[in-house]
């Protein structure tokens, strides 16, 4: 039974080999989760900044198409849609214009314009954009208050 010799072990070559294998893997694995870490977080910052401009945007869209407030009054007095023209929150506000607890990072601008889309003579296109500071969601609203 000389003859017969069995190897255990591996060799030296093998293991460098098979830490090399492994070190790649890892190396592949890791940048795809890091990047998947990183994107998680887009989807619920876009569900708020949109959140932010739907509120603003029912907040002006339940005014009348006149009434006595001009822009830059307080958040409170405006009492018309061509109030809210060029309105600039940062971080978002409630109707009262008190800052909202937790969305502070956000920066909101309304833009009122005439428009005669519909021509009726009295209506006003509105456009509600939300971003927020670190610069990865930005989006804008648009509607269309069509007063009598």
């Amino acid at each position: 039974m000389k003859g017969l010799l069995r190897q255990r072990g591996v060799t030296l070559i093998e293991l460098i080999i098979s830490i090399v294998v492994i070190g790649i893997a890892a190396a592949a694995i890791l940048a795809v989760y890091t990047t998947v870490i990183r994107a998680s977080a887009d989807p619920m910052i876009r569900a708020q900044a949109i959140a932010i401009g739907e509120a603003y945007m029912e907040e002006i869209l339940a005014q009348p198409i006149s009434g006595s407030a001009s822009p830059g009054d307080d958040r409170a007095d405006l009492d018309n849609v061509p109030a809210y023209d060029e309105l600039s929150d940062s971080g978002a506000h409630n109707a009262e214009g008190e800052p909202i607890d937790g969305l502070e990072d956000y920066q909101v601008d309304v833009l009122v314009t005439a428009d005669n889309t519909f021509a009726t003579g009295n209506e006003f296109r509105i456009d509600v954009s939300v971003a927020d500071q670190a610069g990865t969601v930005n989006i804008t609203l648009s509607s269309w208050r069509v007063g009598e």
